[in-house]
């Protein structure tokens, strides 16, 4: 009877540290953001390859019908938003439906020109769009990333209001490889490290939008924790808080040391 009363104990032990085991795991799992579940209403796997088929068969068309110019190609652009979705600043929600049929009907094609001579090319690309918000953990893991990498550069005027106020400057490739980990983790494709023969390989093209929280990544600010963020409701702003989003401060990207600007292309 001792005996069983001990390995009922013992086991009762070891089934509560597992218990707490799990909980740990729970626990630290749930504040990390690209977490790849199919599950997640923002997990959007392999967009890209919706047009294939579509990019064969008018492949083998032009190669049967000589006499159609511009050959139409298929090019699908995915337009990511982030911070778009009421957790970014000024708390912008953007329907992600309604721009892409917007986009469509705006920009349905595209034909490219000689860069030398400025004459259209026999080419004309259809733009397929594909249009749809990322999830708030990816959010606060790119303003993360970016408050860690701004640096003070001085001071410059608002562009509004003319008002001179601390100036930061982002080194664009420092925070690269966060966006590279969204555009993997979004796509399912991992990025850098292939052969030559692999760089040939169709890749989705993607186009990120972001609407940073600036009083939320203001590199000043020391008490605001952004990993506790990951996964919180975040509450409204008041009309007070509206007021602050401008953050009283500018701050601009410089890709590999060049000119400074709000918009940057990926080596990737």
């Amino acid at each position: 009877m001792e005996s069983r009363s001990r390995l009922s104990s013992m086991l009762s032990y070891a089934i509560f540290l597992v218990t707490l085991s799990g909980l740990a795991t729970l626990s630290d799992s749930t504040q990390q953001a690209f977490k790849r579940d199919p599950g997640l209403p923002h997990w959007h796997h392999s967009a890209f390859l919706e047009v294939r088929d579509s990019v064969r068969s008018d492949v083998r068309r032009t190669l049967h019908t000589r006499a159609e110019v511009p050959f139409q190609v298929p090019l699908e652009v995915n337009v990511v938003l982030i911070g778009l979705n009421g957790d970014g600043g000024y708390r912008y929600n953007v329907n992600s439906q309604k721009l892409e049929e917007f986009l469509r009907v705006s920009f349905p094609s595209h034909r490219p020109s000689c860069l030398e001579t400025e004459e259209p090319l026999d080419i004309e690309h259809h733009v397929v769009y594909n249009t749809f918000p990322a999830g708030q953990p990816e959010l606060i893991a790119l303003e993360k990333a970016l408050k860690e990498a701004m640096v003070p550069a001085g001071s410059a005027r608002e562009p509004d209001f003319g008002r001179e106020v601390p100036l930061f400057e982002v080194e664009a490739t420092a925070v690269e490889p966060v966006f590279e980990k969204l555009y993997s983790y979004i796509f399912d494709v991992e990025s850098g490290g292939y052969s030559a023969k692999e760089m040939d390989r169709p890749v989705p093209t993607a186009i990120f939008i972001v609407n940073f929280d600036k009083v939320r990544m203001d590199p000043r600010n020391k008490e605001v924790d952004l990993d506790s963020l990951m996964y919180s409701k975040l509450t409204p702003l008041t009309n007070e808080e509206m007021k602050q989003q401008e953050g009283d401060y500018i701050y601009r990207y410089r890709y590999n040391g060049g000119g400074a600007s709000q918009v940057w292309l990926s080596s990737g």
